[in-house]
């Protein structure tokens, strides 16, 4: 069995990633299908996580904000992968196995009114697509907004009835699958196993190396699934990494990918499938780091949106940053034992370079901490 160190699964994971290669200029469809899914968060205090996600692996600052800009025709989806998330048009039929289960098993959403399922079905008989605001917008704030309409439109989108391939500002614009879906894409229904195995391989190729547990995170799968997949899948060889008690995956073609910049230093999402899954973080690059947006901001270590840094093969820490009309505020930093300072100082400048914040402000680095989450 091939056995790596850590030092190369790092170097792996990150090139499969897209991340510090020497990689031309890329649109964001380049970066989406690299990675099979990128998800969507509605934080903006910097820019748009799918933003980040593109940004970050070198597509033109102006081009990032028109990946789900409707287009002459349409080249993604949106849909339940690692959450909400965006996902190439050709992966639709891969989602089959969890339509069916929607439809068969029903959902642990708020309850759907039948009555509001006919409502939309008969406005999309007559319109073309429509949004929320179109049906009469939601009522409250945050995750609590809500309405009928809403979970009737979420429930027809879950189980394929109807389908998401843009959005018109930041609001999903809701078509029938029928009128947005390729017919040979839309026709196509895999069994369940041949669903989950393309999905395995997928989620291995984008990793590079992995174990079954972070296979299956990547597109959320059943883990006995996963693990029976990668068993029989060509494209899973067995491998062994320095440090892993788990069995690990290698996708064979991880080993081609081009070197990683040791020199490059990039600010990432929170949400950046690199850093998906925790204990694949704390594995990869010793240290788990928790999105602080939703707890009361006393308890923060960090800030609200606290930006990993990749240093090289390595995080270098975090930084919280907002940036709002030019002008960019720090909100905390942090940075691992043994990391150059300076590589937070050019995290910031890239933030600020890629919000258009016209001042970059100077970190304060008497008050770093480490700001390991155990």
């Amino acid at each position: 069995m091939l056995e790596i160190s850590l030092s190369e699964a790092r170097a792996l994971a990150v090139a499969t990633q897209g991340l510090h290669t020497d990689i031309a200029e890329q649109s964001g469809m380049d970066v989406l299908e690299q990675l099979s899914c990128i998800q969507l968060d509605t934080i903006s205090v910097v820019r748009r996580s799918h933003e980040l996600v593109q940004l970050a692996r070198g597509v033109p600052s102006g081009q990032a904000e028109n990946l789900i800009v409707p287009g002459p025709a349409p080249q993604l989806f949106e849909y339940w992968g690692h959450a909400a998330s965006l996902m190439p048009l050709r992966m639709w039929p891969l989602f089959a196995f969890r339509r069916r289960g929607y439809a068969a098993k029903g959902w642990t959403g708020p309850t759907v009114e039948s009555s509001a399922v006919a409502h939309v079905r008969a406005v999309l008989a007559e319109r073309e697509a429509v949004t929320i605001s179109d049906l009469g917008g939601a009522k409250g704030s945050g995750w609590e907004r809500s309405s009928a309409n809403k979970w009737a439109l979420e429930w027809l989108l879950a189980t394929g009835e109807v389908a998401c391939v843009d959005r018109r500002g930041w609001q999903r614009v809701y078509r029938s699958a029928a009128s947005a879906i390729p017919p040979d894409l839309l026709h196509a229904e895999p069994a369940d196993e041949a669903c989950l195995r393309a999905l395995t391989s997928l989620a291995l190729k984008a990793l590079g190396v992995a174990t079954a547990d972070d296979v299956s995170d990547y597109f959320r799968l059943p883990p006995r699934a996963v693990g029976r997949c990668l068993s029989t899948l060509d494209e899973a060889e067995p491998v062994r990494v320095e440090g892993w008690s788990e069995p690990a995956w290698l996708s064979p073609g991880a080993l081609s990918a081009p070197k990683v910049d040791l020199s490059a230093c990039t600010p990432l999402s929170p949400f950046d499938s690199l850093l998906w899954h925790r204990p694949r973080m704390r594995r990869l690059f010793g240290v788990e780091y928790l999105l602080e947006a939703y707890k009361p901001a006393a308890r923060r270590e960090c800030g609200y949106f606290g930006m990993p840094v990749l240093a090289g093969t390595a995080l270098a820490g975090r930084i919280a940053v907002r940036i709002s009309k030019g002008i960019a505020t720090i909100e905390g930093h942090q940075l691992l034992d043994g990391q150059d300072p300076a590589h937070l100082s050019t995290a910031l400048a890239t933030l600020c370079q890629w919000a258009g914040a016209d001042i970059v402000p100077v970190i304060d680095l008497r008050q770093l901490s480490t700001g390991a989450t155990p």
